[in-house]
Protein backbone atom coordinates (compact mmCIF):
# COMPACT_ATOMS: atom_id res chain seq x y z
CA UNK A 1 0.00 0.00 0.00
CA UNK A 2 2.84 2.37 0.86
CA UNK A 3 4.50 1.63 -2.46
CA UNK A 4 1.29 2.54 -4.33
CA UNK A 5 1.09 5.81 -2.37
CA UNK A 6 4.73 6.54 -3.17
CA UNK A 7 4.18 5.97 -6.90
CA UNK A 8 1.04 8.12 -6.86
CA UNK A 9 2.91 10.87 -5.02
CA UNK A 10 5.64 10.75 -7.66
CA UNK A 11 3.02 11.22 -10.40
CA UNK A 12 1.44 14.22 -8.66
CA UNK A 13 4.87 15.75 -7.95
CA UNK A 14 5.61 15.66 -11.70
CA UNK A 15 2.53 17.72 -12.63
CA UNK A 16 4.08 21.18 -12.00
CA UNK A 17 6.94 20.18 -14.31
CA UNK A 18 4.52 18.99 -17.01
CA UNK A 19 2.32 22.09 -16.83
CA UNK A 20 5.29 24.45 -16.83
CA UNK A 21 6.62 22.92 -20.05
CA UNK A 22 3.43 22.13 -22.02
CA UNK A 23 1.21 25.14 -21.26
CA UNK A 24 2.59 27.03 -24.24
CA UNK A 25 1.75 24.32 -26.77
CA UNK A 26 -1.15 22.10 -25.63
CA UNK A 27 -3.89 24.80 -25.51
CA UNK A 28 -2.39 26.24 -28.71
CA UNK A 29 -2.92 22.94 -30.55
CA UNK A 30 -6.34 22.46 -28.97
CA UNK A 31 -7.77 25.89 -29.83
CA UNK A 32 -6.38 25.90 -33.38
CA UNK A 33 -8.66 22.94 -34.15
CA UNK A 34 -11.68 25.08 -33.26
CA UNK A 35 -11.05 27.49 -36.13
CA UNK A 36 -13.77 27.39 -38.76
CA UNK A 37 -13.48 29.88 -41.62
CA UNK A 38 -17.27 30.16 -41.85
CA UNK A 39 -17.63 31.15 -38.18
CA UNK A 40 -15.85 34.34 -37.15
CA UNK A 41 -16.18 33.70 -33.41
CA UNK A 42 -14.36 30.37 -33.73
CA UNK A 43 -10.99 32.17 -33.98
CA UNK A 44 -11.36 33.99 -30.67
CA UNK A 45 -10.25 31.22 -28.24
CA UNK A 46 -7.01 30.76 -30.20
CA UNK A 47 -6.41 34.52 -30.56
CA UNK A 48 -7.18 35.28 -26.91
CA UNK A 49 -5.00 32.44 -25.59
CA UNK A 50 -2.06 33.34 -27.81
CA UNK A 51 -2.31 37.07 -27.07
CA UNK A 52 -2.53 36.73 -23.29
CA UNK A 53 0.15 34.03 -23.30
CA UNK A 54 2.58 36.32 -25.10
CA UNK A 55 1.80 39.54 -23.20
CA UNK A 56 0.85 38.39 -19.68
CA UNK A 57 4.47 38.57 -18.50
CA UNK A 58 4.60 42.27 -19.45
CA UNK A 59 1.49 42.89 -17.35
CA UNK A 60 3.28 41.42 -14.32
CA UNK A 61 6.39 43.47 -15.06
CA UNK A 62 4.25 46.60 -15.10
CA UNK A 63 3.63 46.24 -11.35
CA UNK A 64 5.77 48.58 -9.25
CA UNK A 65 6.37 45.84 -6.67
CA UNK A 66 7.22 42.27 -7.60
CA UNK A 67 4.66 39.68 -6.53
CA UNK A 68 6.12 37.11 -4.13
CA UNK A 69 7.10 33.95 -6.06
CA UNK A 70 4.82 31.48 -4.23
CA UNK A 71 1.87 33.85 -4.48
CA UNK A 72 2.43 34.27 -8.22
CA UNK A 73 2.70 30.49 -8.65
CA UNK A 74 -0.60 29.85 -6.85
CA UNK A 75 -2.33 32.63 -8.83
CA UNK A 76 -1.06 31.05 -12.07
CA UNK A 77 -2.29 27.62 -10.93
CA UNK A 78 -5.74 28.95 -10.06
CA UNK A 79 -5.99 30.75 -13.41
CA UNK A 80 -4.94 27.60 -15.26
CA UNK A 81 -7.30 25.33 -13.33
CA UNK A 82 -10.25 27.67 -13.94
CA UNK A 83 -9.27 28.03 -17.61
CA UNK A 84 -9.06 24.26 -18.09
CA UNK A 85 -12.45 23.70 -16.42
CA UNK A 86 -14.07 26.45 -18.51
CA UNK A 87 -12.54 24.95 -21.68
CA UNK A 88 -14.00 21.59 -20.68
CA UNK A 89 -17.41 23.26 -20.39
CA UNK A 90 -16.79 24.82 -23.80
CA UNK A 91 -17.61 21.45 -25.36
CA UNK A 92 -21.17 22.11 -24.15
CA UNK A 93 -21.41 25.89 -24.70
CA UNK A 94 -18.88 27.72 -26.92
CA UNK A 95 -18.73 31.00 -24.86
CA UNK A 96 -16.93 29.08 -22.10
CA UNK A 97 -13.99 28.69 -24.50
CA UNK A 98 -13.59 32.48 -24.62
CA UNK A 99 -13.15 32.85 -20.86
CA UNK A 100 -11.16 29.62 -20.64
CA UNK A 101 -8.66 30.77 -23.26
CA UNK A 102 -8.02 34.06 -21.39
CA UNK A 103 -7.40 32.27 -18.08
CA UNK A 104 -5.18 29.63 -19.71
CA UNK A 105 -3.27 32.31 -21.64
CA UNK A 106 -2.48 34.22 -18.44
CA UNK A 107 -1.53 30.98 -16.69
CA UNK A 108 0.80 30.04 -19.58
CA UNK A 109 2.47 33.44 -19.23
CA UNK A 110 2.91 33.35 -15.45
CA UNK A 111 3.26 29.70 -14.41
CA UNK A 112 6.62 28.81 -16.08
CA UNK A 113 8.65 31.74 -14.64
CA UNK A 114 6.99 31.43 -11.22
CA UNK A 115 7.65 27.68 -11.13
CA UNK A 116 11.32 28.16 -12.08
CA UNK A 117 11.76 30.84 -9.37
CA UNK A 118 10.20 28.63 -6.71
CA UNK A 119 12.29 25.60 -7.71
CA UNK A 120 15.52 27.59 -7.52
CA UNK A 121 14.56 29.06 -4.14
CA UNK A 122 13.64 25.64 -2.73
CA UNK A 123 16.93 24.23 -4.01
CA UNK A 124 18.83 27.04 -2.26
CA UNK A 125 17.08 26.01 0.96
CA UNK A 126 18.22 22.41 0.56
CA UNK A 127 14.98 21.07 -0.94
CA UNK A 128 14.72 19.70 -4.48
CA UNK A 129 11.28 19.63 -6.11
CA UNK A 130 12.52 18.42 -9.50
CA UNK A 131 14.71 15.44 -10.27
CA UNK A 132 15.23 12.69 -12.83
CA UNK A 133 12.49 10.58 -11.23
CA UNK A 134 10.05 13.46 -11.71
CA UNK A 135 11.09 13.78 -15.35
CA UNK A 136 10.43 10.07 -15.90
CA UNK A 137 6.94 10.30 -14.40
CA UNK A 138 6.45 13.54 -16.33
CA UNK A 139 7.18 11.67 -19.55
CA UNK A 140 4.48 9.15 -18.60
CA UNK A 141 2.04 12.01 -17.97
CA UNK A 142 2.72 13.35 -21.48
CA UNK A 143 1.41 10.12 -23.02
CA UNK A 144 -2.29 10.77 -22.16
CA UNK A 145 -1.94 14.32 -23.55
CA UNK A 146 -0.41 12.99 -26.77
CA UNK A 147 -3.18 10.41 -27.15
CA UNK A 148 -5.82 13.03 -26.37
CA UNK A 149 -4.45 15.41 -29.01
CA UNK A 150 -4.48 12.56 -31.54
CA UNK A 151 -8.23 11.98 -31.15
CA UNK A 152 -10.98 13.52 -33.33
CA UNK A 153 -11.71 17.11 -32.32
CA UNK A 154 -14.97 16.29 -30.53
CA UNK A 155 -13.10 13.92 -28.22
CA UNK A 156 -10.10 16.25 -27.87
CA UNK A 157 -12.34 19.00 -26.49
CA UNK A 158 -13.30 16.74 -23.60
CA UNK A 159 -10.18 14.65 -22.94
CA UNK A 160 -7.46 17.33 -23.12
CA UNK A 161 -9.12 20.03 -20.92
CA UNK A 162 -10.23 17.25 -18.56
CA UNK A 163 -6.65 16.00 -18.18
CA UNK A 164 -5.36 19.54 -17.73
CA UNK A 165 -7.94 20.23 -15.01
CA UNK A 166 -6.75 17.14 -13.12
CA UNK A 167 -3.09 18.10 -13.59
CA UNK A 168 -3.76 21.57 -12.16
CA UNK A 169 -5.51 20.07 -9.14
CA UNK A 170 -2.60 17.68 -8.54
CA UNK A 171 -0.07 20.49 -9.01
CA UNK A 172 -1.90 22.67 -6.48
CA UNK A 173 -1.88 19.89 -3.87
CA UNK A 174 1.84 19.28 -4.55
CA UNK A 175 2.90 22.92 -4.23
CA UNK A 176 0.93 23.33 -1.03
CA UNK A 177 3.29 20.74 0.48
CA UNK A 178 6.50 22.58 -0.46
CA UNK A 179 8.67 23.17 2.60
CA UNK A 180 8.78 26.97 2.31
CA UNK A 181 5.28 27.45 0.89
CA UNK A 182 3.83 30.80 1.96
CA UNK A 183 1.23 33.14 0.48
CA UNK A 184 1.27 36.93 0.67
CA UNK A 185 -1.78 38.27 -1.16
CA UNK A 186 -1.44 41.71 0.40
CA UNK A 187 1.20 42.45 -2.26
CA UNK A 188 -1.51 42.16 -4.91
CA UNK A 189 -3.67 44.86 -3.34
CA UNK A 190 -0.71 47.19 -2.69
CA UNK A 191 0.73 47.06 -6.20
CA UNK A 192 0.63 50.05 -8.51
CA UNK A 193 1.27 49.81 -12.23
CA UNK A 194 4.37 51.30 -13.83
CA UNK A 195 3.24 53.38 -16.79
CA UNK A 196 6.29 52.52 -18.94
CA UNK A 197 5.82 48.75 -18.63
CA UNK A 198 2.04 49.11 -18.98
CA UNK A 199 2.56 50.90 -22.31
CA UNK A 200 4.74 48.01 -23.52
CA UNK A 201 2.02 45.55 -22.48
CA UNK A 202 -0.65 47.57 -24.32
CA UNK A 203 1.38 47.90 -27.52
CA UNK A 204 2.32 44.21 -27.64
CA UNK A 205 -1.24 43.15 -26.83
CA UNK A 206 -2.78 45.28 -29.61
CA UNK A 207 -0.14 44.23 -32.17
CA UNK A 208 -0.49 40.49 -31.51
CA UNK A 209 -4.29 40.60 -31.29
CA UNK A 210 -4.54 42.43 -34.62
CA UNK A 211 -2.02 40.12 -36.27
CA UNK A 212 -3.70 36.92 -35.08
CA UNK A 213 -7.21 38.23 -35.79
CA UNK A 214 -6.27 39.66 -39.17
CA UNK A 215 -4.73 36.43 -40.37
CA UNK A 216 -7.57 34.23 -39.17
CA UNK A 217 -10.35 36.58 -40.30
CA UNK A 218 -8.77 37.02 -43.76
CA UNK A 219 -8.74 40.76 -42.93
CA UNK A 220 -5.82 42.63 -44.47
CA UNK A 221 -6.86 45.87 -42.72
CA UNK A 222 -6.20 44.25 -39.32
CA UNK A 223 -2.95 42.80 -40.61
CA UNK A 224 -1.77 46.20 -41.87
CA UNK A 225 -2.73 47.80 -38.56
CA UNK A 226 -0.74 45.13 -36.72
CA UNK A 227 2.31 45.86 -38.89
CA UNK A 228 1.99 49.59 -38.15
CA UNK A 229 1.79 48.97 -34.40
CA UNK A 230 4.76 46.62 -34.58
CA UNK A 231 6.71 49.26 -36.53
CA UNK A 232 6.01 51.73 -33.71
CA UNK A 233 7.22 49.13 -31.18
CA UNK A 234 10.36 48.56 -33.25
CA UNK A 235 11.17 52.30 -33.39
CA UNK A 236 10.62 52.66 -29.64
CA UNK A 237 12.74 49.56 -29.01
CA UNK A 238 15.66 50.92 -31.05
CA UNK A 239 15.51 54.17 -29.08
CA UNK A 240 15.20 52.29 -25.77
CA UNK A 241 18.19 50.06 -26.56
CA UNK A 242 20.29 53.09 -27.48
CA UNK A 243 19.43 54.85 -24.21
CA UNK A 244 19.59 51.84 -21.87
CA UNK A 245 22.43 49.79 -23.36
CA UNK A 246 25.08 51.19 -21.00
CA UNK A 247 22.96 50.46 -17.93
CA UNK A 248 22.13 46.83 -18.76
CA UNK A 249 22.82 44.51 -15.87
CA UNK A 250 23.68 41.53 -18.10
CA UNK A 251 26.16 41.21 -20.99
CA UNK A 252 24.90 41.91 -24.50
CA UNK A 253 25.38 38.29 -25.56
CA UNK A 254 23.17 37.06 -22.69
CA UNK A 255 20.36 39.44 -23.65
CA UNK A 256 20.75 38.54 -27.33
CA UNK A 257 20.78 34.79 -26.62
CA UNK A 258 17.65 35.15 -24.46
CA UNK A 259 15.97 37.11 -27.27
CA UNK A 260 17.04 34.44 -29.78
CA UNK A 261 15.77 31.65 -27.54
CA UNK A 262 12.31 33.25 -27.72
CA UNK A 263 12.60 33.45 -31.50
CA UNK A 264 13.52 29.77 -31.59
CA UNK A 265 10.48 28.86 -29.47
CA UNK A 266 8.18 30.79 -31.79
CA UNK A 267 9.83 29.16 -34.81
CA UNK A 268 9.21 25.70 -33.36
CA UNK A 269 5.59 26.23 -32.34
CA UNK A 270 4.19 28.83 -34.77
CA UNK A 271 6.03 27.88 -37.94
CA UNK A 272 6.02 24.23 -36.90
CA UNK A 273 2.21 24.36 -36.77
CA UNK A 274 1.97 26.07 -40.17
CA UNK A 275 4.41 23.69 -41.82
CA UNK A 276 2.97 20.51 -40.34
CA UNK A 277 -0.62 21.51 -41.21
CA UNK A 278 0.30 22.45 -44.79
CA UNK A 279 2.61 19.51 -45.53
CA UNK A 280 1.30 16.62 -43.41
CA UNK A 281 -2.22 17.74 -42.49
CA UNK A 282 -3.67 19.25 -39.32
CA UNK A 283 -4.41 15.80 -37.91
CA UNK A 284 -0.63 15.09 -37.86
CA UNK A 285 0.18 17.94 -35.43
CA UNK A 286 0.37 15.65 -32.39
CA UNK A 287 2.72 13.15 -34.08
CA UNK A 288 4.98 15.46 -36.10
CA UNK A 289 5.12 18.43 -33.72
CA UNK A 290 3.89 17.77 -30.17
CA UNK A 291 5.64 14.39 -29.71
CA UNK A 292 9.16 15.36 -30.90
CA UNK A 293 8.85 18.72 -29.12
CA UNK A 294 7.94 17.00 -25.82
CA UNK A 295 10.60 14.30 -26.14
CA UNK A 296 13.27 16.92 -26.81
CA UNK A 297 12.08 18.94 -23.83
CA UNK A 298 12.21 15.99 -21.38
CA UNK A 299 15.58 14.84 -22.75
CA UNK A 300 16.97 18.36 -22.20
CA UNK A 301 15.87 18.36 -18.57
CA UNK A 302 17.46 14.93 -17.97
CA UNK A 303 20.71 15.36 -19.93
CA UNK A 304 21.03 19.09 -20.65
CA UNK A 305 22.53 20.02 -17.28
CA UNK A 306 25.24 17.34 -17.48
CA UNK A 307 26.01 18.35 -21.06
CA UNK A 308 26.64 21.95 -19.99
CA UNK A 309 28.76 20.87 -17.01
CA UNK A 310 31.02 18.67 -19.13
CA UNK A 311 31.34 21.12 -22.03
CA UNK A 312 34.44 23.33 -22.07
CA UNK A 313 32.32 26.13 -23.48
CA UNK A 314 28.58 25.65 -22.76
CA UNK A 315 27.63 28.58 -24.99
CA UNK A 316 29.32 27.10 -28.06
CA UNK A 317 27.81 23.69 -27.29
CA UNK A 318 24.29 25.15 -27.19
CA UNK A 319 24.83 27.16 -30.37
CA UNK A 320 26.33 24.17 -32.19
CA UNK A 321 23.38 21.97 -31.18
CA UNK A 322 20.81 24.48 -32.41
CA UNK A 323 22.82 24.88 -35.60
CA UNK A 324 22.72 21.10 -36.18
CA UNK A 325 18.93 21.09 -35.69
CA UNK A 326 18.47 23.98 -38.13
CA UNK A 327 20.74 22.25 -40.69
CA UNK A 328 18.78 18.98 -40.47
CA UNK A 329 15.62 21.03 -41.04
CA UNK A 330 16.71 21.53 -44.68
CA UNK A 331 15.95 17.83 -45.29
CA UNK A 332 12.13 17.60 -45.36
CA UNK A 333 11.71 13.90 -44.35
CA UNK A 334 13.72 14.59 -41.18
CA UNK A 335 11.42 17.42 -40.05
CA UNK A 336 10.27 15.69 -36.79
CA UNK A 337 13.90 14.79 -35.96
CA UNK A 338 14.95 18.41 -36.44
CA UNK A 339 12.07 19.58 -34.21
CA UNK A 340 13.22 17.17 -31.48
CA UNK A 341 16.86 18.33 -31.67
CA UNK A 342 15.92 22.01 -31.69
CA UNK A 343 13.51 21.47 -28.80
CA UNK A 344 16.32 19.77 -26.84
CA UNK A 345 18.82 22.60 -27.30
CA UNK A 346 16.22 25.35 -26.99
CA UNK A 347 15.07 23.91 -23.64
CA UNK A 348 18.64 23.25 -22.50
CA UNK A 349 19.63 26.82 -23.36
CA UNK A 350 16.56 28.16 -21.56
CA UNK A 351 17.48 26.25 -18.37
CA UNK A 352 21.07 27.46 -18.64
CA UNK A 353 19.86 31.06 -19.01
CA UNK A 354 17.51 30.62 -16.04
CA UNK A 355 20.56 29.95 -13.88
CA UNK A 356 22.30 33.02 -15.27
CA UNK A 357 19.39 35.29 -14.49
CA UNK A 358 18.67 33.80 -11.08
CA UNK A 359 22.28 34.47 -9.96
CA UNK A 360 22.14 38.19 -10.83
CA UNK A 361 22.02 40.02 -7.50
CA UNK A 362 21.56 43.38 -9.26
CA UNK A 363 18.00 42.30 -10.17
CA UNK A 364 15.30 41.92 -7.51
CA UNK A 365 15.05 38.21 -6.62
CA UNK A 366 11.33 37.99 -7.49
CA UNK A 367 11.92 39.68 -10.87
CA UNK A 368 14.96 37.79 -12.17
CA UNK A 369 13.20 34.97 -14.00
CA UNK A 370 10.30 37.24 -15.05
CA UNK A 371 12.91 39.52 -16.68
CA UNK A 372 14.34 36.57 -18.59
CA UNK A 373 10.90 35.47 -19.83
CA UNK A 374 9.99 39.04 -20.83
CA UNK A 375 13.13 39.31 -22.99
CA UNK A 376 12.43 35.88 -24.48
CA UNK A 377 8.83 36.85 -25.29
CA UNK A 378 10.03 39.98 -27.06
CA UNK A 379 12.10 37.73 -29.31
CA UNK A 380 9.11 35.47 -29.92
CA UNK A 381 6.87 38.42 -30.83
CA UNK A 382 9.51 39.88 -33.15
CA UNK A 383 10.00 36.55 -34.91
CA UNK A 384 6.32 36.06 -35.64
CA UNK A 385 6.13 39.40 -37.45
CA UNK A 386 9.27 38.55 -39.44
CA UNK A 387 7.79 35.14 -40.26
CA UNK A 388 4.49 36.65 -41.43
CA UNK A 389 6.36 39.12 -43.64
CA UNK A 390 8.47 36.31 -45.12
CA UNK A 391 5.39 34.17 -45.77
CA UNK A 392 3.70 37.07 -47.53
CA UNK A 393 6.74 37.81 -49.73
CA UNK A 394 7.25 34.16 -50.73
CA UNK A 395 3.54 33.60 -51.45
CA UNK A 396 3.45 36.71 -53.65
CA UNK A 397 6.64 35.67 -55.46
CA UNK A 398 5.08 32.26 -56.15
CA UNK A 399 1.92 34.03 -57.40
CA UNK A 400 -0.28 32.56 -54.68
CA UNK A 401 -3.30 34.61 -53.58
CA UNK A 402 -2.54 36.69 -50.47
CA UNK A 403 -5.33 34.99 -48.55
CA UNK A 404 -3.31 31.73 -48.62
CA UNK A 405 -1.40 33.33 -45.74
CA UNK A 406 -4.59 33.34 -43.69
CA UNK A 407 -5.66 29.73 -44.20
CA UNK A 408 -2.36 27.83 -43.96
CA UNK A 409 -3.33 25.88 -40.81
CA UNK A 410 -6.42 24.59 -42.66
CA UNK A 411 -4.53 23.28 -45.69
CA UNK A 412 -2.93 19.89 -46.17
CA UNK A 413 -0.50 18.07 -48.39
CA UNK A 414 -2.68 17.77 -51.50
CA UNK A 415 -1.30 21.08 -52.79
CA UNK A 416 2.23 20.27 -53.97
CA UNK A 417 2.93 23.86 -55.05
CA UNK A 418 2.13 25.12 -51.56
CA UNK A 419 4.44 22.48 -50.06
CA UNK A 420 7.21 23.90 -52.25
CA UNK A 421 6.44 27.40 -50.96
CA UNK A 422 6.50 26.21 -47.34
CA UNK A 423 9.87 24.54 -47.93
CA UNK A 424 11.24 27.83 -49.29
CA UNK A 425 10.00 29.62 -46.16
CA UNK A 426 11.43 26.86 -43.94
CA UNK A 427 14.83 26.99 -45.58
CA UNK A 428 14.93 30.81 -45.64
CA UNK A 429 13.98 30.93 -41.96
CA UNK A 430 16.67 28.36 -41.14
CA UNK A 431 19.32 30.46 -42.89
CA UNK A 432 18.13 33.56 -41.00
CA UNK A 433 18.30 31.70 -37.67
CA UNK A 434 21.76 30.28 -38.49
CA UNK A 435 23.07 33.81 -39.17
CA UNK A 436 21.74 34.89 -35.76
CA UNK A 437 23.61 31.97 -34.16
CA UNK A 438 26.85 33.10 -35.79
CA UNK A 439 26.31 36.67 -34.52
CA UNK A 440 25.66 35.45 -30.96
CA UNK A 441 28.72 33.19 -31.11
CA UNK A 442 30.87 36.17 -32.10
CA UNK A 443 29.38 38.32 -29.31
CA UNK A 444 30.12 35.71 -26.64
CA UNK A 445 33.36 34.25 -28.00
CA UNK A 446 35.39 35.51 -24.98
CA UNK A 447 32.58 35.36 -22.43
CA UNK A 448 32.86 31.72 -21.29
CA UNK A 449 36.18 30.47 -20.01
CA UNK A 450 34.93 27.38 -18.19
Amino acid sequence: MEKIKSVWRSFTQATPFILSNTLIIVPYLLYIHLINSSKTASILPFVLFYTFRMTGVFLIRSLERAIEKYTLLIVALLLGGIGSLLSLLGAVAFPFFLLGSIFLGLSAALFPPANVSVNYFEKEQGQSNAGKKNYLFGLLLIIPLFLGLSLPIADQLVIVPGLYTLYFVFAYSTIRRYSHYELDFKDLSENVFSMKELVWFGLFFVAIFLLRSGRLLFNEVYLNAAILVFSLIFILSVYWVKVKKRTWRLPLWVNTLTFYNGMCGNFLILFGTFYTAAVYGKEALSLYLFLPYSLGLVAALVFGGKMCQKAKNPLNTQLLGMGIGLTILFYQPAFPVAIGIMSFFKSSTSSWLNRWYYQQETIDSDRRIITKYATSNKGSITHQFILMALLLVVLNAAQFPTNELFILPSLHQTNQALIGVMNVVKNSSSVFMLIWLAVIGRMGRHAINH
